[in-house]
């Protein structure tokens, strides 16, 4: 049966998502995913699992930012081992060798190689596959590309992993994690440090989503003035051929596709979002992937969900339209008015 994972931005949320129909949800661990202002204290962990437990679910931790190599120990001690404890089924990571080192001292837990792994060949599947991941997460840039994808999953099936693929969430140029546009603002690159419930500090910093601190999305207006001022005309220009620069993404309708292929988790991205919005959004690919599984007529729950992310856009572009203000900010500019 496929499983249906859900974002946990708040304690909330993940109550929310579970009672909506999701299988399983994914948290942040504060200062370690990739979701800045998304994440939970390490006593709400603790909280969140105690929820999921009860309720007969799973619940995974997102630590896919870049890991520092020096951090890794610590993290196995001071994070991994309690998640471990607590019953946290699994953990969502980037760095190889924090993989391995998760593989090494809890083989109980699954690792998942995180959609920021850009996983889009064999040779990938099996690189990460002998880091010790036992599930992979293809990359976004693969999500109408069905030919490739039932050609990897068949792969990564024969080495026994489990695969992921979303079917609701934002795809960065040239996929999630595979992007490095962000570094020429490194300027605006803000460092936040964090007090975890526990005392432990980490830090985040804000502009580069490999370092766990979110993204200012310039690739969303690329003739801003001060976008065209930082960034090499050449680059700008090559951008601009692309038709889907951090394209928010929805495969409702492929979603009968995929169960068809085996994909074993079908994942919605979302922890920014309002709780009952979310909510609704899972409720629907709940009901989605009943219908498609006894084979009935799909378009009405097609059309809710595209009716659901209407609702879902306007957030995205408030929300970008703020950090756009916020990147004028640290550059010490004003943004002139639009009408």
């Amino acid at each position: 049966m496929v499983e249906l994972l859900a974002p946990g931005g708040t304690l909330e949320m993940v109550k929310a998502v579970l009672k909506a129909g999701a299988d399983s949800v994914f948290v942040g661990a504060l200062g370690f995913s990739r979701r800045s202002g998304y994440e939970l204290r390490h006593c709400e962990i603790e909280e969140a699992v105690e929820i999921v437990k009860k309720m007969n679910k799973k619940i995974y931790v997102a630590m896919n930012a870049v890991i520092e190599k020096e951090l890794i120990p610590k993290l196995i001690e001071k994070r991994v081992l309690d998640y471990n404890e607590w019953g946290v089924d699994g953990i969502i990571v980037k760095t190889p060798e924090f993989i391995k080192e998760i593989r090494k001292n809890f083989p109980e837990l699954e690792v998942i190689a995180s959609v920021g792994c850009h996983i889009d060949s064999k040779e990938k599947v099996e690189f990460y596959h002998k880091f010790g991941a036992t599930t992979v997460v293809f990359s976004t840039e693969l999500r109408r590309d069905f030919e490739r994808l039932e050609v990897l999953n068949r792969y990564a099936h024969s080495l026994g992993l489990k695969t992921e693929v979303l079917i609701s969430g934002t795809a960065c140029y040239k996929g999630v994690g595979n992007c490095n546009f962000f570094n020429y603002f490194a300027k605006a690159f803000e460092r936040i440090e964090l007090v975890d419930s526990d005392g432990m500090i980490v830090e985040k910093v804000f502009g580069n989503p490999e370092k766990g601190g979110g993204c200012y999305r310039p690739c969303l207006y690329l003739d801003d003035p001060l976008v065209m001022k930082v960034v090499p005309e050449e680059v700008l220009k090559e951008m601009r051929k692309e038709k889907n620069l951090n394209e928010r993404f929805t495969l409702s309708r492929e979603v009968p596709k995929f169960l068809e292929m085996g994909i074993d988790v079908l994942k919605i991205q979302g922890r920014e979002y309002p709780v009952d919005l979310v909510a609704s959004i899972v409720k629907a690919f709940r009901s989605l992937i009943e219908d498609s599984l006894q084979a009935r007529e799909i378009e009405r729950r097609v059309k809710e969900i595209e009716k659901l992310m209407e609702e879902l856009d306007k957030r995205r572009m408030i929300y970008t339209g703020n950090l756009r203000e916020k990147l004028y900010e640290k550059f010490g500019l004003i943004k002139s008015k639009e009408c």
